[in-house]
């Protein structure tokens, strides 16, 4: 027990460090990155709004209450725009779903997802930088969003002006937790998933380290595509806003499927039916889009939804499952399994809080969706991802103790303990399973001679001796046997299964022929035996005992007239 607290704590300890790193190194890089006060300024104020055909009064545009826009309503603000000090500054701002298009004095100089719209694709989310010239000072700027789809939006994002690196720079200081984290997770999904395959073959066809991955890599790609990193880094809206939504819906798929791997018995089968829901529900979503029946970023308010159901089916499942084996003395997997659960619950509650905040700002706060964030999901994805490593530790730590335990009990059990060859419980179990399988298999039957005179005139270690030399060369010979095994004193047993079958005359005499070798060896006894064979075809309908009966007594047979004789078999099968 101390042993394996020490473990846990250690492992507790490491993981901290880790997250510890990675916020250290995410306010390091963030505050490495300083701005001139000139060199990017926001410009809010000013501005004259129209939503929908009415004026809107706001001192700060990124604070006016537009509403919700819908497909083809717009928002445009207007102003003039001062000279800033510097020659051809960029105009910068980003977008949700909307087509953009940006005029001075009236002449169109930028224009955005008009293409997407008409091809009735979905339209992305964008960073938008415009170069403004150098004649552009005293001029009308116009900004026009148009929204793509119902509730496209809602809110107009903060305006920046400046040059184009600095506006580069802030926007990835603005992003810099975002990066750092979501790249943690990305990068710590593909090496587990990296993993899993050897984890797969290995251990015990193991897939929670493949859904672990999953789960990692998806969260860190929705943490960087909510924040545009992509978009940021590659300058490929549509990829960013793909990769946002493909990550968003399938969360919830690999998690239940991470679940579907823990649990067992009705609960697994629970958690496989709402796996293969949240998949057909993936792909439906995917070929409503391709048919352009509905863009893909139509059904977020459908994910949440199910989202939330599975949610509490899951928790409702884990309490029952927990409850049901409370009494259990040996808890050591289930409680790596609550580990996961309370880093389930946290990412939950943390991305419940960050919905409802999300909605809150889209629908009922004049700022809009524009200025909500991930915080809430972002710390709830970091605590997730590390309850799951170390729920992951823990099983395997305690499992592997379990199962070498329990392969020690099972040698024990169905092991002689002098020979290690099968015992008559592990015999009798092999020929139940062969007789519910129906194959086709064979059975030798073998008698070892002289073992009561060996242990009465030379000792019993010299009989023991004798035993497990004989169960040396039968080991030797039948080495592809299917089982090899004492049956008790001085009585073995060999089985073969289909092909291996074949020969069995041919096989014995490669016995006999091996055991003439060890008796030239050998100077205080002789190694002898009588054998029987039978096929499973010759008892049409009969049972694996009733083949060995068979086996036995045509072993009694040769043992029997060999004694008559007065021979002994050795040379001769």
């Amino acid at each position: 027990m101390k042993y394996q607290k020490r473990i846990r704590a250690s492992i507790f300890a490491v993981v901290l460090l880790i997250l510890s790193i990675v916020l250290v190194i995410a306010v390091k890089k963030g505050n490495q990155i300083v701005l001139s006060r000139d060199s990017v300024t926001e410009i809010n104020d000013n501005w004259t709004i129209i939503s929908k055909g009415q004026a809107i009064y706001s001192d700060d545009v990124s604070l006016a209450d537009i509403g919700v826009i819908n497909e083809l309503e717009s928002v445009s603000i207007s102003r003039i725009i001062e000279d800033v000090g510097f020659d051809n500054p960029c105009l910068s701002f980003f977008s949700i779903h909307a087509i953009v298009h940006v005029y001075l004095d009236d002449e169109l100089v930028y224009s955005y997802g008009q293409k997407f719209y008409d091809a009735q694709n979905i339209v992305p989310k964008s960073s938008h930088y415009i170069p403004l010239g150098n004649s552009y000072a005293g001029k009308i700027l116009k900004i026009e969003f148009i929204g793509s789809r119902d509730s496209s939006f809602s809110g107009i994002p903060v305006i920046y002006i400046g040059k184009r690196t600095d506006i580069l720079n802030l926007d990835l200081y603005n992003g810099t937790i975002a990066l750092l984290v979501g790249g943690f997770l990305f990068v710590l999904g593909l090496l587990l998933i990296t993993l899993s395959p050897y984890l797969f073959f290995y251990h015990n066809k193991d897939l929670r380290i493949f859904f672990s991955g999953l789960i990692s890599l998806l969260l860190g790609i929705y943490i960087m595509a909510y924040y545009r990193i992509f978009d940021l880094l590659i300058n490929n809206s549509l990829l960013n806003t793909i990769l946002e939504y493909t990550s968003l819906y399938s969360i919830p798929t690999v998690i239940v499927g991470y679940l579907m791997c823990v649990y067992s018995k009705n609960v697994r089968k629970l958690f496989t039916a709402l796996f293969i829901i949240d998949v057909c529900l993936f792909m439906a979503s995917i070929g409503l889009h391709m048919s352009h029946f509905a863009r893909f970023s139509d059904f977020t308010a459908i994910l949440h939804v199910v989202a939330g159901i599975e949610f509490v089916i899951s928790v409702v499942l884990i309490a029952k499952d927990i409850h049901a084996n409370a009494k259990t003395n040996i808890r050591n997997i289930y409680s790596t399994d609550n580990i996961f659960v309370l880093g389930l619950l946290a990412f939950m509650t943390l991305s419940i809080v960050d919905v409802v905040r999300y909605n809150f700002y889209k629908y009922g706060r004049s700022s809009g969706e524009t200025n909500a964030t991930l915080i809430g999901f972002t710390i709830g994805a970091l605590i997730f991802v590390t309850c799951l490593l170390i729920s992951y530790l823990y099983y395997n730590i305690f499992s592997s103790n379990i199962a070498s335990m329990q392969s020690k009990i099972v040698d024990l059990a169905y092991t002689d303990a002098l020979t290690g060859l099968s015992n008559r419980a592990r015999c009798e179990q092999m020929m139940q399973m062969i007789s519910e399988e129906h194959g086709v298999y064979a059975i030798i039957s073998l008698d070892l001679n002289k073992l009561k005179y060996v242990n009465d005139n030379l000792g019993h270690h010299e009989g023991d001796r004798l035993l497990t030399g004989f169960a040396t060369i039968l080991s030797d010979c039948f080495w592809d046997a299917n089982l090899i095994g004492r049956m008790g004193g001085d009585e073995f047993i060999v089985i073969l299964l289909e092909d291996r079958t074949f020969n069995l005359t041919k096989r014995i005499h490669e016995m006999y022929s091996i055991i003439n070798d060890w008796n030239h060896k050998e100077q205080v006894f002789k190694y002898s035996a009588s054998y029987g064979y039978a096929y499973s075809y010759e008892v049409p309908n009969g049972s694996a005992n009733e083949v060995y009966m068979l086996a036995d007594s045509r072993m009694y047979e040769m043992k029997r007239e060999h004694h008559e004789s007065g021979q002994e078999v050795i040379n001769h099968a």
